[in-house]
Formats: structure tokens, C-alpha cells, sequence
């Protein structure tokens, strides 16, 4: 080995030496923070390998990475799920590469193991139930009221893939959703197929209630004013043409001028303009549709430069917990922001259900707020501290909050951070919604159900045609997985070099 080539590899040795001593001593300072809170035992080796992994995350290793390239050794590209021994594997090896040592038994190896993949795989396992054993990801499906009545339908859901039935409790009301449960159950005793059911309390979700004006469909477009208001006897059309009330909003103060008010998951944008002791006037900045939208109730609300303190729990959401606990295998919540919502959810089922049974029963984060994603690793070491959690990633709120450029990068940064705290994702919103809607799919989604296979479960919302869209969900899961397992690409044997190197015809 020529000297340059030499002092190059003593250089990155004792750079690595360093990186991995200082993840290892900020890791265990991040982790003694949080030990004190985590009752349940299986989850203390996984958050010590997220604490490692936030740690080394908070670097741009960027150079680094192109360094050890070079040399053919791992980039660092695939930590996640056990951060330590893939540094301590780098730097046994840049030791022997660099002649620091004669043979890899001379170093010392890692003080812990960590469980890796392994670990997120039970911990899918018991939360989700298992996989089929042709794909490794599991299809969640939000049933219709159809499936109230329908046990046919149910038994179709199933034979076609549905590993895990979705209940929104934004939608219908108890006496329909324990009809659904009790066909869910004769479905699965026709089939011989396993479901789990997923009841999604709907939390404090800011919606329009309703609409004022003298017009019968009212629209906004590029540079209209409307009148945003919690306050139902204000009626001032005179000034206000478009009066939208949302009673969920009884605290307009968080609403300053310039503050941004997306509609409907972002199809309207605009900014207050104005504040008024009954609301806040707002001019629209963006509409999806050059002629205007109309605007409808029950359309959601989001303000992202805003915060409003809300109970995370509703006295509805409390009313249908005490129902959905004894009919659920996986309780989800929404709209969780930090760690304080999370111990608001526990205490409540502690004190519903007791100790034991709040703390066995699987929890669902629903990530759909920017500050929820600048909280994720509090959130998962709140909710995992005391219970199974898995993490979904709701990217309609999620989009209108954070934007779509920004969207993009987020989907892998939480599906990152989820599988160094070796807790297992849900990919929802929109995915194969054309599909699902029409009939027939676009060539995004079927793009974007590809990449959902990274994930532990992917969720189809209702449709007409959810049934051909779980068969086309299914085939697109089996086919992804042949060729990526979370960011690590499956080299099968591609066709194309196949055909390219067969033998010429003599």
C-alpha cells in the first residue's frame, strides 16, 4: 500500500474511532433522560439504539460516507435498527485495512447486541398480527358502512387480502360499528383468514361546521375575503359575503394577522388579514382550481403557524373508548402534537380500564402535524415507554401542514427514525385513491404504493372499487419486496441482464 494511501486510511480510522465514541457518550446521555420513564423492558434496548441513532443523525456525515465508499466499506446508508455494532463493524475493519491490527479477533467487539430487524419484526408481529407468508407488509383497510350489513363483502375483503380492518369513529356511531365487528368475526370463521381490528378514535380534528351565504354554492377563488368565525350568531353578509363558522375554534386569539389557513387538506391557502372580536377575516392566497372551490362543511381546518390548546380527547372520543377497548385489537389517536397528549391517552385508559389492560392494549400514533414530527422521538418514548405503538404516517394533514416538497422527505425521516426505535409504520392517506375511487390507477400511486412497501402496513381508504384495489395492493407489495426490504435494494436476478449476457446463436 503506497504511504498516501496509508495516511488516508489512519485518518479515517481515527475519524470513525471518534464518531462512534462520541454517538456512544451522547447516545447514553440522551438515553439516562429517558430510563427513568420506561416501564415496559422490551422497549429500554430499542430506545438506547434510538437515542444512538438521533445522535448520529444530528451530523452531516455526508463526507464521511463518500470516504468509505472508496474503500468499499459501508456507507452508512443502513443504521438504522442497530447503530452501534455497524460502527463498530466500519471500524474493526478500517483497523485491519489500516494495519492497526493482524486479524479482526484482535479488536474488541461491541459491549451490547442489538436485536436489528429482528426486533421490528416481533414488534410488528404482535401489534399488526403476522404477515402473510408471501409479503411482508400488511394491507389496513377502512371499512365502509356497507360493511354493516354486508358479511358477503367482509368475506371478499378478506379472501383478497385484508390483514387488518380499519373502524373510523369520525364516521357512523357505535351501534353501527359493533355490527361490523360482529360480521368481521363470522367473516373470519367462513374464511379461516385472521383480521385484526383497528378502531381510529377521531380526536380534536378542526373542521368547517358550517357555511353562511346568499349564495347557494358558495365559491372562493384567488383573492377573496371570507370570514372565519366559531361564533354562530355572527351573521354580517353585508360585509362578509362567505361567513365559515368551526365551533371547535372557541380560542381565535392563536389566529394572529398573516397567519396561514389551509382548507380541506390544501386545496384553499390563504393568510388573516384582519382580526375581529367575533373571528378573523381571511384573504385566499391559493386554490386548487383556477375558477375557485366550493366550500362545504365537514371540510377539515389546519393552521400550522398557529397552536391551539385542544384536549386531545373529546368527551366523544371518551364515550366511544369505553366501547372500542372491548372490541378493538389496536386503539389509534389523532392529532397528537408531544408527550403530554400520549400520557392524556394513558391516564384516560387507566382510568377506564385499569393498569393492566391500559398498558397491554396496542397503540397507533397518527403523525399528521409538523409539530407531531418535531416531537416524533418524544412521542415514540412516551408511547412506547408503556405500551405496543406503531406510527402512522397521515399525510393529508400531514400535507397541508408541512407542504408537499416537504412531504416527500418527511415519509422517509419518520420511517427512519421509526425503525431505530424498532417501532413499526402505517402508510395511509390517498394511497391507490384513484384506484380505489374509479377504477383504474394512475401512475403515481402505483409509484407511491411501491414505496408504502417500506413501510409495516399500508392503508386503503374506502371506495367502490376497494376490493380490485386490495388485489392490485397486494401485487404491487409482493413485487416491491422482491427488489427492496426498507431502504436495503433485493438483488434477484433482473431479467434484463439475464437476456443481455445470454450466449449468442452460433
Amino acid at each position: 500500500m503506497k504511504e498516501k494511501e496509508w495516511n488516508e486510511l489512519q485518518s479515517l480510522y481515527q475519524g470513525m474511532q471518534a464518531l462512534r465514541q462520541a454517538v456512544y457518550e451522547e447516545g447514553n446521555v440522551l438515553y439516562a433522560e429517558w430510563e427513568p420513564g420506561i416501564s415496559r423492558t422490551s422497549f429500554q434496548m430499542s430506545a438506547k439504539n434510538l437515542a444512538y441513532y438521533l445522535a448520529l443523525r444530528s451530523r452531516d456525515i455526508r463526507p464521511l460516507q463518500s470516504k468509505l465508499s472508496k474503500w468499499g466499506l459501508s456507507s452508512l446508508g443502513r443504521t438504522e435498527s442497530k447503530v452501534l455494532q455497524q460502527l463498530d463493524a466500519i471500524v474493526r475493519n478500517l483497523a485491519l485495512m489500516s494495519g492497526e491490527i493482524k486479524q479482526l479477533a484482535d479488536y474488541p467487539k461491541a459491549s451490547e447486541k442489538f436485536p436489528g430487524r429482528k426486533k421490528l419484526a416481533t414488534e410488528a408481529n404482535a401489534l399488526l398480527g403476522d404477515p402473510p407468508k408471501y409479503r411482508t407488509t400488511r394491507i389496513m383497510v377502512t371499512l365502509p358502512e356497507q360493511a354493516a350489513e354486508d358479511k358477503a363483502f367482509l368475506v371478499r375483503l378478506l379472501e383478497r387480502g385484508m390483514d387488518i380492518a380499519r373502524i373510523n369513529c369520525a364516521h357512523d356511531d357505535s351501534a353501527v360499528w359493533l355490527k361490523m365487528v360482529g360480521n368481521l368475526k363470522e367473516a373470519q370463521h367462513i374464511t379461516g383468514k385472521s383480521c385484526r381490528i383497528y378502531f381510529d378514535i377521531a380526536g380534536p380534528k378542526i373542521r368547517v361546521d358550517a357555511v353562511l351565504s346568499e349564495k347557494d354554492k358558495p365559491r372562493l377563488k384567488v383573492g377573496d375575503l371570507f370570514f372565519l368565525s366559531s361564533d354562530t350568531s355572527f351573521k354580517d353578509l353585508k360585509h362578509y359575503p362567505i361567513i365559515v363558522f368551526s365551533e371547535s375554534l372557541n380560542l381565535f386569539d392563536a389566529l394572529k394577522v398573516d397567519s396561514l389557513v389551509i382548507l380541506d387538506d390544501g386545496v384553499l391557502e390563504g393568510r388573516v388579514v384582519e382580526q375581529k372580536p367575533q373571528g378573523v377575516v381571511v384573504q385566499v392566497g391559493k386554490v386548487a382550481k383556477p375558477k375557485g372551490i366550493r366550500v362545504k362543511a365537514q371540510k377539515g381546518l389546519n393552521f400550522p403557524e398557529s397552536t391551539f390548546r385542544m384536549p386531545i380527547l373529546t368527551e366523544k372520543d371518551r364515550q366511544d373508548l369505553l366501547m372500542a377497548e372491548r372490541n378493538a385489537d389496536i386503539l389509534g389517536f389523532s392529532f397528537v402534537r408531544g408527550s403530554k397528549d400520549i400520557a392524556a391517552i394513558q391516564k384516560t385508559l387507566m382510568e377506564q380500564i385499569g393498569n393492566e389492560a391500559a398498558t397491554a392494549i396496542p397503540l397507533v400514533i397518527k403523525i399528521e402535524t409538523v409539530e407531531a414530527v418535531n416531537h416524533l422521538p418524544e412521542l415514540i418514548v412516551a408511547g412506547a415507554s408503556k405500551n405496543p405503538l406503531a406510527i402512522m404516517i397521515a399525510r393529508g394533514d400531514l400535507a397541508a401542514e408541512a407542504g408537499f416538497l416537504r412531504l416527500s422527505e418527511l415519509q422517509e425521516e419518520i420511517l427512519w427514525i421509526c425503525e431505530a426505535a424498532h417501532i413499526p409504520v402505517i402508510w395511509s392517506t390517498q394511497v391507490l385513491e384513484n384506484m380505489v375511487k374509479s377504477g383504474v390507477p394512475t401512475r403515481a400511486e402505483m409509484s407511491d404504493a411501491t414505496m408504502a412497501g417500506q413501510a409495516e402496513c399500508v392503508m386503503l381508504n374506502k371506495g367502490e372499487f376497494v376490493e380490485e384495489g386490495i388485489t392490485l395492493l397486494d401485487a404491487i407489495l409482493v413485487q416491491s419486496q422482491q427488489n427492496r426490504s426498507k431502504k436495503t435494494a433485493q438483488l434477484r436476478a433482473l431479467k434484463i441482464a439475464k437476456k443481455a449476457w445470454r450466449k449468442p446463436k452460433k
